[in-house]
């Protein structure tokens, strides 16, 4: 039996692309032969799109001719209560009440976004099928994995929201949690047992640090072997971010390069995301943003999008205290002596190297000085010496 894992659509009519890419999921559900389509919440941004988007919704699954589960998440937790109609062959479950359904021999558990560790409670209280039965839960929620030591939230906050962790799992019988609420596909699946875990990520992205092509999970379970396999979304945009520090100095080099980069790597498919930050002088910072917007207007047109977001360079005359002692003493920095007089640099390979470095005294500060101020950071601006 086949099953497409999405989730996290976040459809909303401000956002027809969105539409358009979850459109092609649903078309891939089909061409691959699947018996289902398994959305893991948030299939809607709110409520309200809910309500402004359910007849083309229902007109798209439809078409589909395959069955759809669909879990609420935490933006669109209510926007099945009451019973709405998405389609024949759509089931959906309730905010705070888990589903149970059947399809064939494979039972799906559908576990709503809830508050802390309800999810795992909701799991718990199911009856699990014998552990050759194969399972598929159907989860938003966050995700611990001891293993990799990482922790799968959208953001520091949401970690007060549903939380499953992956020793929830070891008792299971051979299965596939397709989980929502993470943005960006988590490849391989993760191993907990027989049960492979995973988040499909958004089919379209939706904000920075969201890169990379767009994944559908193609999941196939036969005789209680269960196969995992990442499905690209055809003709969907994908993000990428470039990070550029500015060191005092150096400003017209990191220009260069950001130019570089815009005219050399253009991609129409691509939304760039720029990340720009570091420390300036002999330039004003808002001169410097204007040369930067210049360049992104200048070759906006070999990309989806270019985005500045909010630059972060400062001028060092804003650096006070410890930051501005530091600056002062790479100023007043000395070369060593001479390479051959030190016992160190006898060796020929080292002695080079060491002549390399030293002869560009200038390269040797911009470093030295952007690691420090990497250290400092921002909230160091106004520190006491």
């Amino acid at each position: 039996m086949r099953f497409l894992h999405t989730g996290d659509v976040h459809l909303t009519p401000a956002a027809p692309e969105r539409f358009d890419a979850f459109k092609t999921v649903c078309g891939l559900a089909k061409g691959l032969d699947c018996n289902a389509l398994l959305v893991a919440g948030d299939l809607f941004d709110s409520v309200e799109a809910a309500k402004d988007l359910r007849p083309q919704v229902r007109e798209l699954f439809n078409a589909q001719e395959i069955e759809v589960y669909i879990i609420p998440g935490n933006h669109d937790r209510t926007a099945y209560d009451s019973g709405e109609y998405y389609g024949s062959s759509v089931h959906s479950a309730q905010s705070g009440n888990p589903a149970v359904w059947e399809l064939g021999e494979i039972r799906i558990l559908g576990i709503p976004y809830s508050f802390d560790r309800l999810s795992f409670e909701s799991l718990c209280a199911q009856t699990l099928p014998e552990r050759e039965s194969s399972l598929i839960v159907l989860a938003h929620a966050n995700f611990f994995s001891s293993k990799s030591g990482s922790f799968y939230a959208q953001d520091p906050e949401s970690a007060a929201g549903a939380c499953l962790w992956e020793c929830d799992f070891d008792e299971f019988p051979p299965g596939f949690v397709a989980l929502g609420h993470w943005h960006n596909p988590t490849l391989p699946p993760l191993e907990v047992n027989r049960v492979r875990v995973a988040y499909s990520g958004s089919p379209f992205p939706l904000a920075r640090g969201e890169n990379g092509p767009r994944k559908a999970l193609l999941i196939e379970i036969s005789s209680g072997e269960i196969k995992v396999e990442a499905v690209d979304i055809p003709g969907v945009p994908r993000r990428e971010t470039a990070a550029f520090y500015f060191v005092p100095g150096a400003e017209e080099e990191i220009l260069a390069a950001i130019r570089s980069l815009l005219r050399d790597r253009a991609d129409p498919n691509v939304m760039l995301d720029l990340e720009l930050s570091g420390w300036i002088s002999g330039i004003s910072e808002e001169l410097l943003l204007k040369k930067i917007e210049a360049l992104s207007e200048e070759f906006r047109a070999g990309w989806k999008g270019v985005n500045l977001g909010t630059p972060s360079f400062l001028s060092t005359g804003r650096l006070s205290g410890i930051g501005a002692r530091c600056l002062q003493i790479l100023r007043e920095f000395e070369i060593p002596p001479e390479i051959n007089e030190a016992e160190v640099f006898r060796d020929a390979l080292l002695r080079r190297f060491a002549e390399e470095a030293l002869g560009d005294r200038e390269a040797l500060y911009r470093e030295a000085l952007a690691l420090i101020l990497r250290h400092l950071g921002r909230e160091r601006l106004h520190a006491d010496p």
